[in-house]
């Protein structure tokens, strides 16, 4: 069994090599930011942010054809302290004639407190589909931001965030950021893969910032054909073909 699981936001290509006619994408897509306030109001605090889809498929290739996958990253806090998160990035898999498997993004989380949704299945492409975690609002009137949401898993949903926590990842996803606590502080990073951050608290002495979302991932696996049960006398004529074991033992 090859793989190969690109993890850095960004164009990255893979080349299937001789034999490799089918491989098993799995697509984790960006987080979003957790929402920046600066108000020193006890009651502000920024909005946790979603996190990203996941989506995989088993794709046909061509060996030696180039196949592009673009890793989605995080979104990242706003440029200014009292603004909205960004929203994450789409991953994708082109397997060199078109895109065929999508992941959707986690959004931001807003400024004034209100959560950033998770990336959605429904708006991702590929066999098998989970939405990324809900971020949570602004919580109580303490001023402390909201928890991000957990990156999608490759085999269930992401948990929605509750309260200032950020929400557990499961089986390769990543866990939310934790909101800002209190007055003065910054929101959590998400986690990898695709965990939105957490919300900044208000910004009683000093201007605070959300956490920015954890970066997606594309794998990709494949049936290494040097470890298939080949015919000796298939090899001898220069024909590539697995058969049933049984037969390679009664010849």
């Amino acid at each position: 069994m090859g793989s190969d699981n690109a993890t850095t936001q960004g164009w990255n290509n893979w080349t299937p090599s001789d034999g490799v006619w089918s491989v098993t994408v799995e697509a984790w897509a960006g987080g979003g930011a957790g929402g920046s306030n600066s108000n020193a109001a006890a009651a502000n605090g920024g909005g946790g942010a979603g996190g990203g889809a996941y989506s995989r498929s088993i794709v046909s290739v061509v060996p030696g054809v180039v196949c592009a996958r673009y890793v989605g990253g995080g979104g990242a806090y706003g440029a200014s302290n009292n603004s909205n998160g960004a929203n994450g990035e789409n991953s994708n898999f082109n397997n060199g004639s078109s895109v065929v498997v999508i992941a959707a993004n986690g959004r931001g989380g807003n400024r004034n407190g209100m959560n950033g949704a998770g990336g959605l299945a429904s708006a991702s492409t590929g066999a098998t589909k989970y939405n990324g975690g809900t971020g949570n609002n602004k919580v109580g009137s303490g001023g402390n931001g909201g928890g991000g949401g957990a990156g999608a898993g490759n085999n269930a949903a992401g948990n929605n965030a509750s309260g200032k926590a950020g929400a557990t990842g499961g089986a390769g996803g990543g866990t939310g950021g934790n909101g800002g606590n209190g007055a003065n502080n910054n929101g959590a990073v998400g986690g990898t893969y695709g965990a939105g951050g957490g919300g900044s608290s208000n910004g009683a002495l000093a201007a605070k910032r959300g956490g920015n979302g954890g970066v997606g991932a594309v794998l990709v696996s494949w049936t290494d054909p040097t470890t298939l049960p080949v015919a000796a006398e298939s090899m001898r004529r220069g024909i590539w073909r697995a058969v049933p074991t049984a037969q390679v033992r009664r010849r």
